[in-house]
């Protein structure tokens, strides 16, 4: 349905994000949000006691559960390879996808950077819906290569998944950011006036637009007696509303970024930890004492890695004494450094792609510095104050 660019992911840290993680595709990995659990429970209880019951009746109530689960199972199926779609063009085009995230309002793919063009832009957006067209043309043809035959439950069960298809293609199409046509219309608007800015914000404003009208919808279908139908369009709205207002706020935060090194930002004078440290000391006497929810681990002048809640968590409490923190650190490399020179675009793409909360600053072999994603979180605050 969507895509979400750095800044989408400041509004939280990485480390503790919600989510049941399933495994990896391309190297991208695929992540359960906790609310899907509630939409998957809903469409298989509106499959199995309403959908299938009415397009194909005399069946017993356990064949249409299970009926039901198949075709949510393929439902959601369905909305991973569209989100699929999008990040594999966008890893073809050099752009890096650390997550794909299903979620109640369907799937979220996180780009580690925008489209570098309008063209690269527009072939990212348009891939989802043809997946799903395509889809739909692949479910439409096991159906009609089973309904020649005899009446089958699974010939319905194709014809759902054909037109659930494209239903999600058409939706997306729909020309408001963040679906995939207001990013169609973003690359248009993009390649007519050459202003990433401008294209944001005509797009965002359609996209709010859109989802305005939903709410309204919604509201006119819980008058007329659909109290479920009518919730579940102004949630969407809501939803909608929320993402396309950020998609721009999100690019003008971006750019107060650009031309500011991390030196200018950085915590100079960076407490560090020792990693014979235990792991008890660790949270009592840092954690707990600074409020800072990682530390560089150092040793005889040398940096020997950084050490994080995230390293600490899930720990029993009995082992907390006996481990150090040299056991749990995670060790120095190049994924976690970054120059004083670089710009704080780049501190933050690197923190998104390399999925961490902070970066050492480096000269040499020499750390001069930190900088933690809390930090720009703090001075883009700072400096939007400022600048009012």
């Amino acid at each position: 349905m969507a895509t979400r660019t750095p800044e989408t992911e400041n509004r939280r840290e990485i480390e503790n994000k919600r989510g049941f993680k399933l495994f990896k595709i391309a190297g991208i990995q695929i992540t359960l949000d906790y609310s899907w659990f509630i939409i998957f429970v809903l469409v298989v209880w509106s499959l199995s006691a309403g959908y299938f019951p009415r397009y194909y009746p005399g069946q017993s109530t356990q064949t249409y559960w299970i009926a039901g689960l198949i075709a949510a199972f393929f439902f959601f199926a369905s909305v991973l390879i569209h989100e699929l779609s999008h990040s594999l063009m966008a890893i073809h085009a050099g752009i890096k996808i650390p997550d794909i995230t299903l979620f109640i309002f369907g799937g979220v793919s996180r780009l580690s950077e925008e489209a570098k063009d309008p063209k690269t832009e527009l072939k990212i957006a348009l891939v989802g819906p043809l997946s799903s067209f395509a889809l739909a043309l692949i479910f439409w043809t096991l159906k009609n290569s089973l309904e020649g035959t005899q009446p089958s439950l699974m010939v319905v069960i194709f014809d759902y998944l054909a037109w659930i298809n494209v239903a999600l293609g058409i939706f997306n199409l729909v020309p408001g950011f963040p679906l995939d046509g207001g990013r169609v219309l973003r690359a248009l608007w993009w390649w007519r006036t050459g202003s990433l800015t401008r294209a944001t914000k005509v797009a965002s404003d359609i996209g709010k637009g859109f989802a305005l009208a939903l709410m309204i919808l919604g509201g006119f279908q819980i008058f007329a007696g659909a109290l479920i139908g009518g919730l579940w369009f102004i949630f969407i709205g809501m939803f909608l509303r929320g993402v396309a207002e950020s998609g721009y706020q999100e690019l003008v935060l971006r750019q107060s970024l650009e031309g500011v090194q991390v030196q200018e930002v950085m915590i100079q004078d960076a407490v560090t930890v020792p990693p014979q440290l235990s792991l008890r000391q660790l949270i009592t006497e840092y954690f707990l004492r600074y409020g800072y929810r990682g530390f560089p681990v150092v040793q005889d002048g040398k940096v020997l890695g950084v050490v994080s809640v995230a390293n600490v968590k899930g720990i029993p409490e009995e082992e907390q004494g006996i481990k150090t923190v040299g056991e749990v650190m995670t060790p120095l490399s190049d994924r976690l450094l970054i120059a004083p020179e670089a710009s704080l675009t780049e501190a933050l793409k690197k923190m998104v792609q390399e999925d961490v909360g902070r970066l050492l600053v480096m000269r040499g072999d020499q750390m001069i510095g930190m900088i933690t994603k809390t930090g720009l979180l703090r001075f883009l605050e700072i400096k939007n104050i400022l600048e009012r």
